[in-house]
């Protein structure tokens, strides 16, 4: 998920919608547009500089109304391929001279504020609105209409843009009027040629954020960027120092004996939503998963010492155990009714490392992951939370690092790794039977 704003103005969002960005340049953003001609240049021409949406959105309205065009109000919705999101938008309002970028969930596909939105035939279905706001039985119909008449808008479109090649839904653009006559036929004429412009650009934006949206939901965010900025090739990617962090799954070779395939991945599934929002809650960036495990790094050079990065990776072994507890406590009901079902436990073990972040694979077939002896000894050292009944270790390294009361719980020979390890373990999780 993208980082999520409080909003300081008296705009308002439902739950599902989140502000992630502001922009406030008021008239300046207009440039020296003056003409519809300026305006239809800068789209074909200088646009293109313009490094995001917020940005291009922003511009564009204010470069409309300083053409001429007497809009109020204007918005852009885009779909995106993302597990937790339906889409991203971009509002600006002359009457308070914003531009807000927000971001909106899954869950707004089964609101009651979507299924009555004039959105929703553009979108679906690809239809085109021009409404008269005053009009009571469009005010019925689409009860956002009700609050635009209160700004004073009179007239509101709803234009669907070009689908996206493999897009499932259209991308929509809005634009209000407060002209009581609404927008003349050459007005409309213009506003047809621009909209086409600016799906250029959107299209351009849109593919570069579900790319980026993709590639960190199946790489991670840091990988992602590593491949968006051309990470592509084989042996590309560099040496980082990390606290690199495992967890395991207890029983998983049980699990499988015991219940079909989607039903383990329904305790998988809810086993990797208590860890992964640990991890990437304290900054850390979730790298695999390993059949039952999950491979995280808490990289020095994101956090402001090696001390924060390792205290980053214990907060989100914390938050992961706890996370753990409540959830075994409340699960989901498909896994709370599987006949046999247990609370779901784990070994986290921490380490630190130089390791080499980047591409390895074959020549078609890459991935993007660590590797290096501390990666062994982090798995190694997971494995030894079994043996001494610990739900969380950690190397001498990671140890020192940390201001919280410790247990050496002694040397250790682990599998593969020459030398014994000295292990610690924090005080505040002993071992219990429930734990383990």
């Amino acid at each position: 998920m993208p980082p999520i704003y409080l909003d300081p103005a008296p705009r308002s969002y439902p739950d599902f919608v989140h502000l992630l960005g502001r922009g406030n340049r008021g008239e300046a953003a207009a440039g020296t547009t003056s003409s519809i001609t300026d305006l239809e240049d800068w789209l074909l021409g200088e646009a293109i500089n313009e490094t995001d949406m917020l940005s291009l959105t922003e511009s564009l309205a204010w470069r409309m109304v300083a053409a001429g065009l007497p809009i109020v109000r204007a918005t852009i919705h885009v779909g995106t391929l993302h597990p937790q999101l339906t889409g991203f938008g971009w509002s600006w309002n002359k009457f308070d001279g914003l531009c807000d970028e927000i971001v909106v969930k899954a869950m707004s596909a089964q609101s009651e504020a979507y299924m009555r939105s004039p959105l929703r035939p553009a979108v679906e279905d690809g239809q085109s609105l021009f409404l008269d706001v005053s009009d009571p039985e469009t005010q019925a119909r689409y009860p956002i209409i009700e609050e635009l008449a209160e700004q004073g808008i009179k007239h509101y479109a709803v234009l669907p843009m070009p689908k996206r090649i493999g897009a499932q839904r259209f991308d929509v653009v809005t634009i209000a009027t407060a002209e009581q006559d609404g927008f003349t036929k050459q007005q409309q004429r213009q506003l047809d040629r621009v909209l086409k412009y600016l799906a250029l650009h959107v299209h351009r934006h849109t593919s570069r954020r579900v790319a980026e949206n993709v590639l960190n939901v199946y790489l991670g965010h840091s990988a992602g960027k590593q491949v968006l900025e051309g990470s592509i090739s084989r042996g590309d990617g560099n040496a980082i120092e990390a606290v690199i962090w495992f967890a395991d799954m207890r029983g998983f070779t049980e699990l499988t004996e015991k219940y079909s395939g989607p039903q383990v991945n329904r305790i998988l599934n809810g086993f990797f939503e208590q860890v992964v929002s640990a991890v990437t809650g304290n900054g850390g960036d979730v790298l695999k998963f390993l059949g039952d495990g999950v491979l995280a790094v808490f990289p020095f050079q994101c956090a402001a010492s090696a001390a924060d990065a390792a205290k980053a990776a214990m907060g989100a072994a914390d938050e992961a155990l706890r996370n753990l507890d409540a959830y075994n406590a409340n699960p989901c009901e498909d896994v709370r009714n599987l006949n046999g079902w247990t609370p779901i436990r784990c070994g986290i073990a921490m380490h630190i490392g130089e390791v080499f972040f980047g591409n390895v694979g074959g020549h078609d077939r890459l991935d993007f992951t660590v590797i290096g002896s501390a990666v062994n000894e982090a798995a190694r050292l997971e494995a030894l939370t079994k043996r001494v009944m610990r739900p969380v270790v950690m190397s001498q390294q990671v140890g020192d690092l940390l201001e919280i009361p410790l247990d050496d719980i002694g040397h250790h020979e682990l599998k593969g790794i020459v030398q014994p390890v000295r292990v610690f373990a924090p005080k505040h999780w002993k071992s219990t039977a429930i734990q383990i």
